[in-house]
């Protein structure tokens, strides 16, 4: 029988800092299982084409380079998780709860065609790729934006090898609300392509400009 309620002790804090965790948690989760919808700009200035791409549960997204048969692929995660490769599960509720080490991945690409270039060089699973065409000026921001970030760590750089990229240290820590997915469509905004709500998995539907 449970003890009337004045007669209760009030939860530790911790227990309840913890259930108000897993109930932002299990909101999210929910809330990210709907498709995020994105929409490149009409006819936009001096157009070029990038591509977003979904991984399965995470994404990433290519641009293109000042050199024609050179693209650049970026990425965002956990340090802990995908440069150091600790996958087990105190790694990973850490990284859902608690600030961690971020890593912003890049991968350079090459050939003339940008769809034949990540087919043909991509190691990482690839579930889709979504061409969108945006104004070149906003690429050459975002690109060198990212460029600034990988200058700042490039000294200590990591390569991975399981996914045929180098990450240097992103100084934004990663949480389940800063994930990378929800990086990547921070960077589409940059672009100035529309994302109906910040995601939480990689669940995109592409509508036409």
């Amino acid at each position: 029988m449970r003890p009337p309620a004045h007669q209760r002790l009030p939860a530790p804090r911790g227990a309840l800092a913890l259930r108000l965790a897993l109930v932002t948690l299990t909101l999210s989760l929910i809330q990210g299982c709907a498709a995020v919808t994105v929409q490149a700009p009409p006819e936009p200035d001096d157009p070029v084409t990038v591509a977003l791409l979904d991984h399965g549960r995470h994404s990433s997204l290519v641009l293109p380079t000042e050199n024609a048969d050179i693209w650049r692929r970026y990425s965002y995660g956990d340090w802990a998780f995908y440069v150091e490769r600790r996958t087990g599960p105190l790694v990973g509720l850490a990284g859902l709860f608690l600030p961690t080490r971020g890593g912003l991945g890049r991968q350079t690409l090459t050939g003339p065609e940008l769809a034949g270039a990540v087919e043909h060089q991509l190691r990482v699973p690839l579930e889709e790729l979504y061409p969108l065409i945006v104004t070149r000026e906003r690429v050459t921001r975002l690109r060198e934006e990212l460029e600034a970030i990988w200058e700042t760590g490039n000294d200590d750089r990591a390569q991975s090898t399981e996914w045929d990229m180098a990450f240097v240290e992103h100084p934004e820590s990663y949480t389940l609300l800063n994930n990378s997915n929800r990086m990547v469509a921070r960077w589409l905004q940059a672009l100035e392509i529309d994302v109906s709500r910040p995601p939480i998995l990689s669940n995109w539907h592409v509508e036409p400009p």
